[in-house]
């Protein structure tokens, strides 16, 4: 019951958060210069091949920005990439400023979230960037927070994710 009362507010205070619209385009990978992805960083195994596909477009000179979440900080572990958990947000989802705020004013050529689940940090993330082009995988396909829905049998084997992404925005 909350939840779903948490998920009323979000989508509520989104439509209205919304309401700029910052001009879209279609852009493909090898085009894009400046990229931001977004992901649950809860796995390593998913975050190790997120990082590695980050060094391989950084490799084609491209400037790449990463944005883990969380749900809760571990401690005594240090990850390679900034990240927010649920301390940084409100109680209905709505991430606060710092690393949240740089991905949702900075002016992305492409913003990728490979999260597959519902996230609500990562949403509002994707929902308010000012990016140009907005990757998602896996949801609803009336979500008007991205401009391509790409849709993968394997939800949580984020190399099809990668090898999907390739594919498509080739």
């Amino acid at each position: 019951m909350i939840n779903k009362l948490k998920h009323i507010i979000f989508y509520f205070y989104l439509r209205f958060k919304n309401k700029k619209l910052a001009e879209r385009q279609p852009i493909s990978l090898k085009n894009a210069q400046h990229i931001g992805i977004i992901f649950q960083a809860e796995n390593i195994q998913q975050n190790d091949s997120i990082l590695a596909f980050s060094k391989k477009l950084k490799e084609l000179h491209k400037d790449v920005q990463l944005l883990g979440y969380m749900p809760k900080r571990e401690f005594g572990f240090q990850y390679p990439f900034p990240f927010i958990s649920n301390k940084e947000t409100s109680w209905y989802g709505k991430p606060g400023g710092g690393t949240s705020g740089f991905f949702t004013r900075s002016p992305f050529d492409l913003m990728i979230n490979f999260c597959s689940e519902d996230c609500l940090p990562l949403e509002y993330i994707s929902a308010v960037s000012d990016a140009k082009f907005r990757v998602g995988f896996n949801k609803e396909i009336n979500n008007a927070n991205y401009d391509l829905i790409l849709i993968s049998n394997e939800k949580q084997n984020i190399s099809n994710l990668i090898q999907n992404l390739e594919k498509y925005l080739s």
